[in-house]
Parts: C-alpha cells; sequence; structure tokens
C-alpha cells in the first residue's frame, strides 16, 4: 500500500521483542494510530534520537493490510513545551492516551491546544488548565453557572459525583461563586491568578472527573 505521512504527537512507545517498538500516536489527519518501528531501539536505528514525546513530528508509514502499519521515516520537530515544563506535559500525554483511543480522528489538535496552555502558565497551574482543555475538548465537563444534570441555570451549585449539581438534582459539597467564575477566567487568559485554595478545590475537581471515566487520577499538586 502507499506510504502515507502526518504531523504527530507520540503518546507512548512500548517495547517490542529484542529491538522494536510499538508506537501510538495523534495524528493531524489520521487520529490514533499504533505502528511498528522495526529496530528502533537499536543504537544506530535512524528512529532512535527523532521518536521522542513532548516534540512535532512528521511521520511516514505504510499501513498494514490488516493489522498495524510500519513505520518508515520520523522527522523531529520543535519541543512543544521547555523542558522545564516536560513533567507536566507528559501527563497531559497520558490523559489524551486514556481520551483518544485506537480509531479515533480526533486528538492532534486538542493535545496540541493543552500544551499551548500548559506553556503559558505556571507549572502546577498550567497542568490543570491543560488537563481541564482536554476534558472540556472531550465534552466531559459543563458550564460552571449550570447544573450538569437538569442544565438549568443556578446561582448556588455543589459538587458531586463529578459534577456541578443544583439542590434538586442531589448536590454536594458547595462550589463557591468565586472558584465558578475564576476557573473560567484563567482558562480564558494568562493574566489572571489562583489563589492556592482554589486551585487545590480546582485540582480535587479534576481528579474526580479523571476516576469517573476511569482514567488513574495525576500528581498535579
Amino acid at each position: 500500500m502507499a506510504e502515507l505521512s502526518d504531523d504527530a504527537f507520540l503518546l507512548r512507545r512500548v517495547a517490542f521483542g529484542d529491538s522494536s517498538y510499538i508506537i501510538h500516536a495523534l495524528c493531524r489527519h489520521h487520529g490514533r494510530i499504533s505502528l511498528m518501528a522495526r529496530g528502533a531501539r537499536r543504537a544506530k536505528s535512524p528512529f532512535r534520537a527523532s521518536l521522542e514525546p513532548l516534540y512535532a513530528l512528521r511521520i511516514s508509514w505504510h499501513p498494514g493490510r490488516t493489522g498495524m502499519g510500519n513505520l518508515s521515516d520520523v522527522q523531529r520537530g520543535a519541543a512543544m513545551v521547555d523542558g522545564a515544563h516536560s513533567p507536566e506535559a507528559l501527563q497531559l500525554c497520558a490523559v489524551a492516551a486514556h481520551l483518544y483511543q485506537e480509531g479515533d480522528p480526533q486528538g492532534f489538535v486538542e493535545l496540541q491546544r493543552a500544551f499551548e496552555v500548559l506553556a503559558e502558565r505556571p507549572h502546577q497551574a498550567g497542568v490543570l488548565a491543560g488537563v481541564w482543555s482536554l476534558l472540556d475538548d472531550q465534552g466531559l465537563l459543563g458550564p460552571l453557572d449550570h447544573c450538569w444534570q437538569c442544565g438549568e441555570p443556578c446561582e448556588d451549585l455543589a459538587w458531586h459525583a463529578a459534577e456541578c449539581r443544583c439542590a434538586s438534582c442531589g448536590g454536594g459539597e458547595a462550589l463557591s461563586r468565586g472558584l465558578r467564575r475564576s476557573i473560567p477566567a484563567f482558562m480564558q487568559s494568562t493574566r489572571v491568578a489562583m489563589s492556592p485554595a482554589d486551585l487545590t478545590a480546582w485540582a480535587g475537581m479534576i481528579q474526580d472527573v479523571l476516576r469517573r471515566h476511569g482514567i488513574r487520577p495525576l500528581n498535579m499538586l
């Protein structure tokens, strides 16, 4: 079959055999794919230095007739975040790897946006904003001024079972209006700062959403 090429982000690589990797990538036009990178673990492999996460990649591959395709070329471009943000950026990759499964057509633009959100903000706050961006793009979040159960606008909302809920739908721990205003403001502008208490509360909300959707909680704060 004809060789294909696309822009991609490496999500993960898994050792296979004595010298190869199975790689999972999010591509701009092909979504999430898995490829065999034959010999990529050998010292003289042309893939060895280029096949790294957190970089803009240009990959080429030969699709398999019935199964996994084979990686044929990798060109590594610019880093998506500076080195100081690398641990947090890897956490974004881990979340994206759970949100986007094999064959999903989306994910590249969403992860790119999450990297940008992270890079523009302080480390701890940046990873919260980046994960929030990914969850929002997947439709796993609702507006913070409406009940996520009934959809009605509400001034007094509580957090229960990883959702904002009004009293009629079974509210839980009250969410302050200040927190509900500061989260969208922080997402929209790099000039907005959040208090340590709000960051801690926001992190707890994010961890609840991750757990609800079967994603391992992150060490974000």
